[in-house]
């Protein structure tokens, strides 16, 4: 096959899976973009409900689980809690059940509730309606497009196989026929004077072979959740129903977590739903980079430590590189530097198929 033959056919290729899939991969890349910088946007607009003024201790976490039972109500049943040890911040806990089988958003989340306590005083901040919070929509828009997991899910997979084979084959259209200068102005800078036809063409080319390898980053790291190659293995450690106890010992398991990882940024505790499950507890060592934690399992009724996990220090190079998925998916890996990348190669992964689709459109009407 002659050169020209074979870049033909990588353009029809090219086409066709722009076509497909190009309005899944422009909400993926707007939502994206939003969710970016979800934690900063939270941190000004719920000011109200995630600080308080700081006391001199904090309330045994015994004392405030009962108060956000009864906030949350007796039906939905509270299945986690963020205990940020940041001074000031409240406690938030979460129940939350879902559907996986549901289609459409409103069905696929039976309930999603959260209340907001101040840790100091036990006073209920805010209860919040998880649903209907905008963040969580934009999260499902960008992972099942509202459609649910079943449906949407699926929808998104593929649409994220076929954008990586687009940038690639978009690397190969790229490619300079030579490299002379002039060829190489063409392919490497945008023409921001000339018409629209050539304006938009240099926008597709040109931002396409920069973001390259960002967005490649990206979607291969959505990929790696799509087809569960993220998800943690199954343990086999129980708690042991043979000594059941009155309450859950939830006092002794957190003082345990905090001697055990004194620089936490916040623990995510959560509460087993089986008889025989354990409590697990996730000590976040920083508040942006998710990778760097500590995990620990405790038996339900002795408070017993099952099993502490790694520092990411220990881990092997593939685990660490699991570890990092989600860090590397939102950029936040390299900090406010690497959000801002991840908010621009949203912006671009959408401008992609907009400006692709009106070069494959021109092009037409000047055939015709």
């Amino acid at each position: 096959m002659s050169l020209s033959n074979f870049k033909k056919t990588i353009r029809q290729i090219h086409l066709w899976l722009g076509l497909i899939s190009g309005s899944v991969v422009f909400i993926l890349g707007i939502s994206g973009a939003i969710y970016a910088f979800q934690d900063e946007i939270k941190d000004l607009v719920y000011k109200d409900r995630l600080y308080v003024s700081p006391a001199q201790s904090r309330l045994p976490l015994s004392v405030l689980l009962p108060i956000a039972e009864k906030a949350i109500g007796k039906a939905h049943k509270i299945s986690r809690a963020e205990l940020s040890q940041t001074p000031g911040r409240t406690y938030m806990f979460r129940a939350l059940k879902v559907d996986k089988k549901a289609f459409g958003y409103w069905s696929y989340y039976q309930y999603y509730d959260k209340v907001y306590l101040n840790p100091y005083t036990a006073e209920v901040v805010f209860k919040e309606n998880a649903k209907a919070e905008f963040f969580t929509v934009v999260l499902a828009l960008h992972m099942n497009l509202l459609l649910g997991d079943l449906v949407g899910h699926f929808i998104i997979r593929w649409s994220v196989v076929c954008f990586v084979i687009l940038l690639l084959s978009g690397l190969v259209l790229w490619w300079p026929k030579s490299w002379k200068i002039k060829q190489l102005k063409k392919s490497f800078q945008v023409k921001w004077d000339a018409k629209f036809k050539r304006l938009n063409y240099d926008l597709h080319n040109v931002f396409g072979f920069y973001s390259f390898l960002l967005l490649m980053v990206i979607a291969l790291t959505g990929l790696m959740w799509s087809f569960d190659f993220t998800t943690e293995k199954k343990t086999r450690l129980l708690s042991d129903t043979t000594k059941l106890m009155g309450q859950m010992p939830v006092d002794s398991i957190l003082n345990q977590a905090m001697n055990a990882a004194p620089h936490t940024a916040y623990f995510l505790y959560n509460f087993p739903a089986a008889k025989s499950g354990t409590v697990n507890v996730s000590a976040y060592q920083d508040k942006m980079r998710l990778y760097d934690r500590q995990q620990y399992k405790f038996d339900r009724y002795s408070g017993q430590l099952l099993q502490h996990g790694k520092s990411f220090e220990q881990l092997p190079i593939g685990s660490k590189l699991i570890a990092m998925n989600y860090d590397l998916h939102t950029g936040s890996v390299l900090g406010l530097t690497g959000k801002i990348l991840a908010f621009l190669g949203g912006l671009i992964a959408a401008s992609l198929p907009v400006t692709g689709f009106l070069i494959w459109w021109k092009r037409g009407r000047s055939t015709k």
